[in-house]
Parts: structure tokens; sequence; C-alpha cells
């Protein structure tokens, strides 16, 4: 049978620990900077507005020529954007929120496509409409989910495991949320709630990873009592390692091909899916384990105490 890592392997993951989380301590800070001082680029969804998304037939229609017609309408700043990894002509047109009937300015828009382009000429695939009051709701919403599902996490893993290992769990999951919405910042992708239900899959995701280590950790130590916790955390995260490899690239294959292949409607959730599954993976080998050591270490004084 084939074996991505050889039996007997040893890599000291506890040994270079520092420098991991040296590492992850750098590119947290920085996508915490980027979060602040430049923030995400958030779609309609909570904004509010309108976004309309048109594919045309004629090859001559161009950006130029549908971001003109849209300014003639006088609705405010409208916004053109062409779906770049889309052979067809496709296009993306947003209108911010705004106090105005965004209903009466969804119908100026598809009356002056109708006047401007030739009927039959052009398809309208999605069309959102989000009142501004209903975005900002949404978005908190967004923030609460988040943090619900962190907390029955914790409160899982404290069950489940011990009350020392929920915290390199939680660690872990924050750590690639934040990593992911630093992404997102960095670039300026927008952000929407796709991207907040992949935000909960790749919480979800990074668990079912950290629970496999936990669960091979709490193994170890019944069968090497006398063994070090550092001893034991490393032989766990080896022997788990061809699995924790095997499985992530299966899935990213996976995703990698909705990335490719399912266009634009799928591209919200994909993307970051694929950074957070990686954030992910990095994170139960180099933060969730030996975050038990600190742990461990923390009680250890405390009940000496």
């Amino acid at each position: 049978m084939f074996n991505l890592i050889k039996p007997n392997t040893n890599y000291d993951f506890i040994g270079t620990a520092k420098i991991w989380i040296t590492i992850s301590s750098i590119i947290v800070a920085a996508s915490l900077v980027f979060f602040f001082s430049k923030g995400l680029n958030y779609g309609v969804d909570f904004t509010g507005g309108i976004e309309m998304q048109v594919k045309f037939n004629d090859a001559s229609v161009n950006s130029q020529t549908l971001r003109q017609a849209m300014q003639e309408l006088g609705i405010g700043d409208v916004q053109v954007q062409k779906f770049s990894d889309s052979d067809a002509n496709e296009y993306l047109i947003r209108v911010e929120g705004s106090n105005s009937d965004l209903t009466e300015s969804t119908k100026a828009i598809e009356t002056k496509l109708e006047s401007k382009f030739a009927k039959g000429s052009y398809d309208i695939r999605k069309i959102e409409v989000v009142g501004p009051k209903v975005g900002e709701e949404l978005k908190f919403s967004a923030i609460y989910s988040l943090i619900y599902a962190m907390l029955g996490i914790f409160i899982y893993i404290a069950i489940r495991f011990d009350y020392k290992f929920s915290p390199g769990a939680i660690i872990a999951v924050i750590h690639d949320v934040i990593v992911t919405v630093g992404v997102y910042s960095i670039f300026g992708y927008q952000f929407t709630l796709s991207t907040v239900a992949a935000l909960l899959a790749i919480v979800g995701y990074s668990v079912n990873d950290t629970v496999v280590i936990y669960d091979r950790i709490r193994e170890v130590m019944e069968k090497q009592k006398g063994s070090s916790l550092p001893v034991i955390i490393n032989k766990a995260v080896n022997e788990t390692l061809g699995r924790t490899i095997l499985t992530s690239l299966v899935t990213l294959l996976c995703v990698a091909m909705m990335l490719i292949f399912g266009g634009s409607s799928l591209r919200d959730f994909s993307f970051p899916l694929i950074v957070g599954m990686i954030a992910g993976c990095y994170s139960t080998v180099f933060i969730a384990s030996p975050v038990i050591i600190l742990m461990d270490r923390l009680f250890s004084k405390k009940e000496a105490k």
C-alpha cells in the first residue's frame, strides 16, 4: 500500500514551533493592520444596493459603452465590471446602497438596457436588490454567526477532550479566519454572504483536522504514560501527517475545480475555502498542537501555587 509518509517518521514539529508561531503572528498582525486601515470591499449583501449580472451576445459591447449608458441614468455611482475569467461578454453592474427607491432604479437600468441595446442581444443572469438597513443587519448577523460557531467549538473540545485542549483549537480557528479575511482586505476582493458561508465552512474544516490530531494525542498519552508531552504530541502529529496531507490535497482539488469551472456564482465561496483550507492544514500542525504545551505549563504553574 502506498504511504505518503513513511512509518516511524519523526519530524520535530514542536522543536520548530516558536519559528512557525512567530511567522503566523506576523501574518495575522499584517492581516489585522490591512483590515483596520483598508477595510473590506463589501458586496451588495452588506452595503445595500443593486447588483445585476448581464451577458451580451454582441461582441462590440464593452465596459466603456455599458458604463456610459448607466451614467446617463443619473441614479448615483454605477460600477461596471467585466468578469475577467469569462470568455463571454459578461458584466456586473453595481449601484451602491442609497436612500432612493432601489426597485425604481432596477427598472430604470432594465429600461436603459432595452433602449440602448437590441432586445435579445443580452441576457440578464442575476439581479440582487438589498436595502442599506438590511445590509447592515446582515453584516452583524455574519459576525454573530462566526462568534457563536467558535463558542460552540470551544465548549465541544473542552467536553470531549480537556480544558487544556480548547484554547489551541480556538486559536487555530481564529488564525484561519483572520488570514482569510486578511487576503480579502489586501487584494480588495469582494466580500459577500457566500464568503461568510465559506468562513463558517473553514471553521468546521479546521476543527475537524484538529480533532483528528487531538484524538491521536489522547491515544498516545494512554500508551506512553511516562513520555513527556512534547514527545507525545510530536508522535501523534507524525502519525496523522499522511492523513492530513492526503485529505487536504483531495479536498483542495475538489474546491479548485469549483473555482475554475464553477463560474462567478461559486467564486465567492470556493476562493476563500482554498485560502482557509491551506491555513487550516498549517494551523492544525503548527499552532493547535504546540498551544497544548503552553496551556499545560500555564495550568501546571497555577496548580503548583
